[in-house]
């Protein structure tokens, strides 16, 4: 006999071992589960013992939250099944599991026992994947409205069914604030009686008690007519709803979704979803499943109410079984119910349109295990007696013989199979959940032509894409994007976000910057154009454009969307734009001026010549007419200097400003300065010649030397009224040597200084000059290979100065 067990048990472990199947046993008390050598080898544990945390974070990312809701529903079942990927020890996998509750041991734990079965990996982006994600959402969704009707049947306390189903609603709709608002026609008002918020979101429960109930009023006639209310935005809210809308406004709500509450032919109250912290557009799957949830609490509360009144009041149980049986019709899945011998007794409304059927009573008694379209390897299942998950191509050409429909063509079917079991755990039906998943397919299909086209037309407008999520350091980027960067196509994106190798160093230190508040959570997008280093050593711009997708850093997901595209060309052509336009703007700028400034400056002097020579006729005192011409002979002087300047100017502009150089006793020259020049110096002023060097001489434009000095001085005498002006110069260096005319005028303030040498610059505009004459100067000493400058203080005088080269021996 034992030699009889040990062949079993060696059978069992060789047929385990073909099957790629192991069991597992939860152990509560521990939180950890304890596994078979298969399971062990599989996963390359250490031993047979792994926690929960361990298991459950080697399930892929994107499978795991949909498993920890559907888990957390499971209370009222007795078993359970899914596939998943999970990491293994020779790289991901996927896996059929199921579970079968025990019952509770002497401490009170209900461990599970359970097998793990590694299965075919699906292709991702295939439809049967895609169709299995789809089902598995909405058999989700159809799942909690099972368990909240069958916690309503087995539970006397109805506030807690519908506190719980309220708190379902908002997972399942990632919502703020569910509640329910009954309607007390007697007095008028409306009070809202049920409310289940979101975490940091406020609770309006005691701010919403004997609200005034107006049928005329928006809002109340809408319900009233048995009307949903869908506001994607408070926008959509008409005018005559302004009252309304305040009160939803003082509640921070950007969207919500009513629908009314009815029994017994009567609306006697709404259930509404708000969405406080951001907008939401509802579709009208959303519409039909919180319909369907609200005919559920309606049901309960009404059945509540019934029972109060009268527990034997048969007609208020019979309104609420017609509208369970108006939710099972009316569902958005089509809902097949087959006994235990695999004949159809019943089908919903939506099975009815889905399949094409005229008459329903002309396809119950069909037997599912002669329908041609489901595959052998399920109907064994079935026949097992096993819950099955499959998704086919429904071709109605085959069913010819099966039942009639007036459908043609393939349907992608999705369908779940669950398997009822009595009170006294006697299997009774087959219950088929069918999903028509040809739309969904056909949107996915184009989807994917357009990403197709987007990548096509990215690579021709050099437009790059990328998402990275920054908690995982995991993503995916388009080819373009990394050529953007100056990265190579397909290196590790870790290696790029964060790094930035090619970018230069002060706009890789914005993006840097940028990376690290996101994980801090203080930015959620960044607008940068950044120079990117290529091989050649040149530079190309680079628009970077990133915002935060999906922030969830509790769940492990920073998820951002980065867009990137060359802007070079633009950037070129902008700074070719941007020299044309100053150079437009300047040259249009100078000929204003000089207009305006020539204009006036020799009408001035015009002005005096012509007006006192007519004077000059006219008086007989010799005095005056020596007056006369003496102003006379001074205009002739300021118009004379004026035509000399506008020449001057415009033999610079043209090129043709010419210079004679000879050897110039510097001294002598200065002499001659500054005894022409006296005769111009008032009384209070003395003009001072300084020698520091007995003999001195440059090789240098004789007239244009003494230009540039005499202009110096001519400058001083207009803004000095008092002290002296002082020309000077000295010897700097071997090569150099310095002139100066110093005076202790008025000066000129320091943010001014930098522009006295500009064109028609004139700090007064009640001094006499075209303000060409310094700006001549520095065109002057440029050209004869020196520099030119101002020292000035403000109030106390300036020093205007000018190098020139000198040599010794000269």
């Amino acid at each position: 006999m034992k030699e009889q067990s040990n062949y079993d048990y060696e059978k069992y472990l060789q047929i385990a071992q073909m099957a790629k199947i192991g069991w597992w046993e939860s152990d509560l008390k521990n939180n950890e589960y304890i596994c078979s050598d298969f399971i062990v080898d599989l996963l390359g544990l250490e031993s047979n013992h792994i926690s929960f945390t361990e298991f459950h974070q080697r399930i892929r990312e994107d499978h795991r939250l949909r498993l920890k809701n559907e888990f957390l529903s499971l209370s009222n079942l007795e078993t359970y099944e899914q596939m998943f990927p999970m990491r293994a020890k020779d790289g991901e996998i996927w896996v059929y599991s199921k579970i079968s509750f025990q019952k509770p041991d002497e401490e009170g734990y209900r461990n599970m026992v359970g097998y793990l079965q590694c299965i075919d990996r699906p292709i991702d982006n295939s439809k049967e994947n895609i169709d299995f994600l789809q089902v598995n959402s909405l058999l989700y969704q159809q799942n909690s409205i099972s368990y909240s009707l069958l916690a309503f049947l087995q539970c006397d306390d109805i506030p807690q069914v519908i506190n719980r189903i309220l708190g379902d609603i908002l997972k399942q709709f990632k919502g703020d604030r569910t509640y329910i608002v009954e309607i007390d026609r007697k007095k008028q008002v409306q009070n809202c009686t049920y409310e289940a918020t979101a975490e940091g979101v406020s609770e309006e429960k005691d701010n919403l008690q004997d609200i005034l109930w107006d049928d005329s009023f928006w809002w109340n006639h809408q319900i009233t007519d048995r009307k949903s209310i869908i506001l994607n935005t408070l926008n959509d809210m008409p005018a005559e709803a302004q009252e309304y809308r305040s009160l939803l406004e003082t509640q921070n709500i950007k969207s919500l979704m009513a629908v009314p509450l009815i029994a017994k032919d009567e609306v006697w109250g709404y259930m509404g979803i708000d969405m406080v912290g951001t907008h939401r557009s509802w579709s009208n799957v959303d519409l039909q499943w919180f319909s369907s949830l609200a005919n559920i609490i309606s049901i309960c509360i009404e059945l509540r109410k019934s029972e109060i009144q009268a527990k034997a009041d048969r007609q208020a149980l019979d309104h609420s079984e017609k509208i369970l049986r108006n939710i099972y019709k009316n569902l958005p899945v089509g809902i097949e119910l087959y006994d235990k011998d695999g004949y159809l007794v019943d089908i919903n409304d939506k099975e009815r349109e889905m399949f094409g059927l005229t008459d329903v009573n002309e396809v119950l008694g069909v037997n599912l295990f002669n329908n041609p379209n489901i595959p052998e390897k399920v109907k064994e299942k079935l026949r097992a007696k096993e819950d099955v998950n499959f998704s086919i191509n429904y071709d109605f050409s085959k069913i010819n013989t099966y039942i009639e429909s007036h459908r043609k063509g393939i349907i992608n079917l999705t369908t779940k199979v669950t398997t009822l079991y009595d009170s006294q755990n006697q299997f009774i039906n087959y219950l088929f959940i069918n999903i028509d998943t040809t739309e969904t397919t056909n949107a996915y299909t184009k989807i994917q032509e357009f990403e197709n086209l987007f990548l096509l037309i990215g690579d021709y407008a050099n437009v790059g894409f990328a998402h990275f999520n920054v908690m995982t350091r995991d993503g995916y980027a388009q080819d373009t994007w990394y050529r953007n960067l100056g990265e190579k196509e397909g290196i590790p994106m870790p290696e790029v976000i964060g790094v930035y190798n090619h970018v230069v160093p002060e706009d890789q230190a914005v993006l840097k910057n940028f990376v690290r508040e996101v994980k801090e959570g203080k930015t959620t997008s960044l607008r940068k154009e950044v120079r990117v280093c290529r091989d050649n050593g040149k530079y190309t711009w680079t628009s970077i454009n990133v915002m935060v997708r999906d922030y969830r850093p509790a769940d492990g997901v920073i998820e951002m969307l980065c867009i990137n595209y060359d802007i070079t060309a633009l950037k070129e052509t902008e700074q070719k734009l941007i020299i044309a336009r100053d150079k437009a703007e300047e040259l249009d700028r100078l000929k204003s001026a000089f207009l305006a400034n020539m204009s006036h400056e020799i009408r001035t002097p015009l002005n005096a010549i012509v007006g006192f020579s007519s004077l000059m006729a006219e008086t007989d005192s010799r005095d005056e007419r020596q007056e006369y011409i003496k102003i006379v002979q001074e205009n002739n002087e300021l118009l004379l200097q004026l035509i000399s300047d506008i020449l001057d100017l415009s033999k610079i502009e043209a090129g043709t400003f010419n210079f004679v150089y000879t050897n110039v006793d510097v001294n002598d020259t200065c002499s001659e300065i500054i005894k022409s020049m006296s005769m111009k110096v008032s009384n209070d002023v003395e003009l001072i010649l300084e020698r520091p060097i007995p003999e001195c001489y440059i090789y240098t434009d004789k007239t244009r030397f003494i230009q540039v000095i005499s202009n110096f001085i001519n400058n001083a005498l207009k803004f000095t009224q008092h002290g002296n002006i002082v020309l000077g110069y000295e010897q700097v260096s071997h090569q150099r040597i310095k002139f100066y005319v110093r005076d202790t005028g008025v000066g000129i303030p320091e943010d001014k200084q930098k522009s006295v040498f500009e064109r028609f610059v004139k700090l007064n505009t009640f001094v006499q000059g075209t303000g060409l004459g310094l700006s001549i100067c520095k065109s002057i000493v440029s050209q004869m290979g020196g520099e030119i400058g101002v020292e000035s203080t403000e109030g106390a005088g300036s020093c205007f100065w000018f190098t020139h080269p000198y040599h010794a021996a000269d």
